[in-house]
């Protein structure tokens, strides 16, 4: 029964102006105190609501007591303030005007009647005219002071700092959410081999982030309004989305350190064959003679031979020959060089040394920063900016 009463008092409160709604402590509600003129005139939030115990209190015109107490105060000064509203009636003074002379009906003669033209003798003399002057207290603004313009509020920098750092959560949660999407496409993708089921299941994941941080600010924004219910409920959906979404997760960056693991095993390896290529290479290099002379010289002599035209000469064709050693001693030398980049680590390919270098992420506690960092983040910006610019108006 006192329940009912007390919802009964707060439905009726915010029937007369009172936001429970501007505040998410539930314990405690700070609003306009307009039950004297000084609080109205300091124009502070100086009225402390307790919507748990039903009670309020004003620490600058020390009013307090119950809701109820409250909405009789309230109503009150709503009926003062109507009363004050209404115009005041005007002083009206009748001006007196003379009686008028009544017509003179002589008497009746017995004689034939004939219409004879009768003058009405009334008082036209001008009378001056009673002019009121209005004061102060018959100006419009002072009769109807509803009317006066409302005064702009001054600018306020808290409002101003916090929409900044929500934009500034609301963008870092997108971004990590983007992340999530990407990982848990590419980890629920990788899953099926079929090209179609494998888009189907990434798209999956990419629902299971959004699921995650959507419902947290579901959540949260219910919660902030007293709506319990519907808050629970959108909690069970973000933990099952931010579960599905750790998961995914979890698993692209086990498979991304699976593969670096596979790739300082094949580095091992490739070092073996490296090592074995650059034996052989410097063996058949061994074969070649080495007076054999460069390769521009050579393509320079044969160039004249052909000039001179000597083509048939056996000078020629042993120089055609070595013009051959030359090139593969050349490209001999160019695979050893460059295999012995790749085992010193200097080489284009890097193909030991990328692996090795590579960094293993810890897998589920870098998931579940992320799932964090993508549902809170976004849920917390969110919700902000939904109370500091998605307040009910009262009317």
């Amino acid at each position: 029964m006192a329940d009912e009463r007390l919802l009964q008092a707060i439905q009726q409160l915010e029937e007369l102006g009172v936001d429970f709604e501007s505040s998410q402590d539930e314990s405690e509600v700070r609003t306009l105190c307009d039950l004297t003129p000084d609080c109205r005139e300091g124009g502070e939030n100086s009225l402390v609501l307790n919507p748990r115990l039903g009670t309020f209190w004003c620490p600058n015109c020390e009013s307090h007591g119950s809701f109820t107490d409250l909405v009789r105060l309230k109503e009150e000064v709503r009926r003062q303030r109507i009363h004050e509203m209404q115009p005041l009636p005007l002083d009206a003074e009748p001006i007196p005007d003379e009686a008028a002379v009544p017509a003179v009906r002589p008497p009746v003669q017995d004689a034939d009647f004939a219409p004879v033209p009768r003058r009405v003798s009334r008082n036209l003399a001008k009378q001056e005219a009673k002019v009121r002057t209005l004061g102060e207290a018959d100006r419009l603004e002072e009769r109807f002071p509803h009317l006066k313009p409302k005064e702009k509020k001054p600018f306020n920098g808290e409002k101003f700092i916090i929409s900044l750092l929500a934009l500034v959560f609301l963008m870092a949660g997108l971004a990590a959410a983007s992340l999530s999407g990407f990982a848990n496409y590419q980890a629920f993708s990788s899953s099926v081999t079929d090209p179609l089921q494998s888009r189907i299941w990434g798209w999956t994941g990419v629902i299971a982030a959004v699921i995650s941080f959507g419902g947290f600010t579901f959540f949260y924004w219910h919660t902030a309004n007293h709506r319990m219910k519907e808050g629970w409920r959108a909690l069970i959906f973000a933990i099952a989305g931010m579960g599905t979404s750790i998961i995914g997760t979890e698993r692209y960056i086990a498979a991304n350190n699976t593969a670096a693991a596979e790739e300082v095993v094949r580095a091992d390896a490739n070092r073996g064959v490296l090592e074995s290529q650059i034996a052989d290479w410097r063996r058949q290099l061994e074969g070649i003679p080495p007076e054999t002379r460069s390769v521009e010289g050579l393509e320079a002599y044969l160039s004249e031979v052909e000039r001179v035209g000597r083509t048939e000469q056996k000078p020629y064709r042993d120089a055609q020959n070595e013009l051959g050693l030359a090139k593969r001693r050349d490209t001999l030398q160019a695979k050893i060089e460059a295999a012995n980049a790749e085992l010193l680590g200097q080489g284009s390919g890097n193909l030991l040394t990328d692996a090795q270098t590579r960094t293993n992420l810890p897998s589920w506690f870098f998931a579940l920063m992320l799932e964090a960092f993508s549902s809170q983040g976004t849920s917390i910006g969110l919700v902000a900016l939904l109370i500091l610019y998605g307040r009910r108006r009262k009317t």
